[in-house]
C-alpha cells in the first residue's frame, strides 16, 4: 500500500529547480513559496467528518488507528477542502469500521480503517464513507 502513494505522488512530475544562491526560501507549513512547492490537500465530498494531519512524523506510509504518526490533527466537514495554498496536509484518516472511497490525482481507491500519507503533489478527493 505505500509504494501506491509514493508512486502516485512522483509520477511524472516535474521538481522545482534549487534556489539561487542568497535566495530567501520562506516554509508555509511543509510547502515553500519560493521556489513554490504544491501543498497537500484534501477535498471531502462525502457526508462523514474526516479527520486529517498537517504533520505526519514517522517513515511509514500508513498507520493504524491510535498510531503516533499523525499530529496537528484537523476536522474537515462535508462538503469542505483543506489544503493547497501555504498549508500542507499530510495524511487522512479512515475510522475504525469504515471504508472511504477517493482518489488520488484521478486515480480510484478504497481503503478500510487507518491512517494513509500521501505527497505534498497530490490532492485527494473522498467521494464516499460507508460507516
Amino acid at each position: 500500500m505505500s509504494t501506491l502513494f509514493l508512486a502516485v505522488g512522483a509520477a511524472g512530475v516535474a521538481t522545482a529547480a534549487p534556489a539561487a544562491p542568497n535566495t530567501p526560501r520562506v516554509a508555509l507549513g511543509g510547502c515553500s513559496s519560493f521556489p513554490p512547492t504544491p501543498c497537500g490537500e484534501v477535498q471531502n465530498n462525502s457526508s462523514r467528518t474526516v479527520r486529517v494531519s498537517l504533520n505526519w512524523t514517522c517513515t511509514a506510509d500508513t498507520g493504524n488507528i491510535g498510531s503516533t504518526c499523525p499530529k496537528d490533527i484537523k476536522s474537515v466537514a462535508a462538503g469542505h477542502h483543506i489544503g493547497g495554498g501555504s498549508v500542507d496536509v499530510d495524511a487522512f484518516e479512515v475510522p475504525t469500521g469504515c471504508t472511504f472511497a477517493f482518489d488520488i490525482d484521478g486515480l480510484n481507491l478504497t481503503r478500510g480503517a487507518g491512517w494513509y500519507k500521501f505527497s505534498s503533489l497530490n490532492t485527494v478527493t473522498i467521494h464516499r464513507a460507508t460507516c
